[in-house]
């Protein structure tokens, strides 16, 4: 892990928790993210276009492998993924939603976030370790850094469905 993610990865995560609360505030207005028309809504000020930008499905899945590749990597965050789950086919279900989020029209077939994560235990030091691991897939893909932080917030809402510790 270089330096330069590991401080991005930091600084990410302290920033969740002032972008979900501020995408809360935008979905008490708006409606859910995926709304009733099944047409997903992308996270406030993520342009149209954005997964077409970052190569497609195929770019999406290539940073998703790339994410696993550095989560199985750290001490921190591994077992938890080796011991609950397949890894395709989480690769298969977090490359759906993350288009899903980024405003792309694809189904999501996954459980929802709290339902997958909700016993895991997961804490905000874990959760950080997986944002560090975003950031060097991106590094890895050669993902402009702006299109990360895209990823990262169009994800934040999901911050406290995942941690529970």
């Amino acid at each position: 892990m270089t330096f330069k993610s590991t401080l991005k990865g930091t600084a990410t995560g302290a920033a969740l928790i002032f972008a979900v609360s501020g995408f809360h505030t935008a979905l008490a207005q708006d409606g859910p993210p995926f709304g009733e028309s099944g047409k997903a809504k992308a996270f406030p000020g993520i342009p149209e276009g954005t997964v077409e930008a970052m190569g497609g499905e195929a770019g999406i899945n290539l940073w998703v492998k790339q994410l696993f590749h550095y989560i199985l990597l750290d001490y921190r965050i591994a077992p938890i993924f080796i011991e609950h789950g397949n890894i395709e086919r989480q690769i298969a279900l977090n490359t759906q939603l993350v288009q899903r989020v980024l405003g792309a029209g694809n189904e999501y077939l996954g459980a929802s976030m709290s339902a997958a994560h909700g016993d895991l235990g997961i804490t905000m030091e874990e959760f950080n370790a997986v944002v560090e691991a975003a950031y060097n897939a991106c590094d890895a893909v050669s993902f402009h850094y702006y299109q990360c932080n895209q990823i990262i917030a169009g994800l934040a809402p999901f911050t406290f469905d995942i941690v529970t510790q």
